[in-house]
């Protein structure tokens, strides 16, 4: 079989085997821990919990079955997605069957939101399930930087969003395979 013919299959099994890694894991709390604020969840679709940059948060996510030894192991890898302050590779712990808590500083420049991702394998930003919503919906849950008023009030998301720079290579490595 040529090479060409290979990546085709290759990228077929790989878009025929997304809908089947369907993520279980929700985003049950985020609380600060220091002085932080913090509120949420939000959002009719993708749901929000709104962070202040700046500040370190303790996030919990529960129904983890798909690594881990099914959700007993001692630890599992995730990992925040940032366009605008990169990925930060952690380790979260087990506190209970299925469920895991991890501690998350956000950037003192945080600006938009950033993605959960667990089941990930430290370096390879390819890996993982994204976190979903609280009450089980489809879709995704987020940490969004915002900044609040007196008392931890009125949350406002900082929606200057920057992006860090993805090298002009990605595709070029695919293009050799056309040619």
């Amino acid at each position: 079989m040529p090479v060409r013919d290979r990546f085709v299959v290759a990228l077929l099994g790989a878009l025929a085997w997304a809908p089947i890694a369907h993520a279980n894991a929700r985003l049950i709390n985020v609380v600060t821990a220091g002085d932080g604020c913090v509120a949420g969840p939000t959002g009719p679709k993708v749901q929000f919990w709104d962070v202040q940059p700046g500040k370190t948060y303790q996030v919990t996510i529960s129904n983890v079955t798909e690594c881990g030894n099914n959700g007993t192991a001692a630890t599992i890898n995730v990992r925040i997605n940032s366009s605008g302050s990169g990925n930060t590779d952690l380790v979260a712990t087990n506190v209970g069957p299925g469920t895991y808590t991890f501690s998350f500083a956000m950037p003192a420049n945080a600006a938009c939101t950033f993605v959960i991702f667990y089941c990930t394998t430290p370096g390879q930003v390819n890996t993982g399930i994204m976190v979903t919503r609280n009450d089980g919906g489809p879709f995704q849950a987020h940490l969004r930087a915002s900044t609040f008023g007196p008392n931890c009030t009125a949350p406002t998301p900082i929606s200057t969003c920057t992006t860090v720079d993805v090298r002009p290579s990605t595709w070029s490595l695919v293009k050799t395979y056309y040619r």
